[in-house]
């Protein structure tokens, strides 16, 4: 279960946080699966988890369904400020919220997967695939680590948000995304799209208690 609550972390932290795109729209929601092509048997049994993320002019959220709904991971990050990010999570009947997510949220910014912290990028726009209507083009993104990441992104939806001094920055937005992890390879692809977003995307639901990161992972850790 530790293991299974880091890759979560890894994924959710990943697509939550780095991509925090502010669309040519004012609002909508991307939902994409979510697979370990090279996982071992004991975690090809877990099967294909979802990730969705909602978006409009202030916030983004992201809800991710391992297991089958047995694990739900929910992150609410403020667009303008990522310090007032939120996480919560409900596995095995039990209902946390971490509240110091914020200082993740911060840290994830050094973590694998991050375009922020690439090297380079290498676009071809003759390898193309259509995505859910939008036409896809490969980037071959380097990571500081040595690890290559291929993303699969459109021009149709406007590029990602990154620190003004980012030594790179995507052209267009992923739909497709092929990331290297320490857990292995992970393959996230779009598989909706909708411009509407549901009512209570951006908050906090009720009965959950309040723990910190190192709390939670201890807890994973027993079971």
């Amino acid at each position: 279960m530790k293991k299974l609550s880091q890759i979560a972390l890894t994924a959710l932290l990943f697509v939550g946080i780095t991509t925090t795109a502010q669309t040519q729209l004012k609002k909508g929601s991307v939902t994409y699966s979510m697979t370990m092509p090279n996982a071992s048997e004991e975690m090809a049994a877990m099967g294909e988890s979802t990730i969705t993320v909602h978006f409009d002019e202030k916030n983004q959220a992201t809800d991710m369904s391992m297991m089958g709904g047995m694990m739900l991971m929910k992150t609410i990050v403020p667009t303008a400020n990522k310090k007032d990010s939120k996480m919560t999570v409900e596995v095995m009947g039990m209902k946390y919220e971490i509240t110091d997510i914020g200082e993740e949220a911060s840290k994830a910014t050094n973590n694998v997967g991050n375009v922020e912290n690439a090297t380079e990028v290498i676009y071809d726009k003759k390898d193309t695939k259509e995505i859910l209507g939008f036409k896809c083009y490969k980037a071959t993104i380097s990571m500081n680590d040595g690890t290559k990441s291929v993303f699969y992104i459109t021009d149709a939806i406007a590029p990602q948000a990154v620190e003004a001094d980012a030594k790179v920055k995507l052209s267009g937005y992923p739909l497709e995304m092929n990331v290297k992890t320490a857990q292995g390879e992970m393959l996230m692809k779009a598989t909706k799209f909708s411009k509407e977003i549901t009512a209570d995307a951006f908050k906090v639901g009720e009965g959950f208690t309040k723990v910190t990161m190192e709390e939670f992972q201890k807890q994973m850790g027993g079971m």
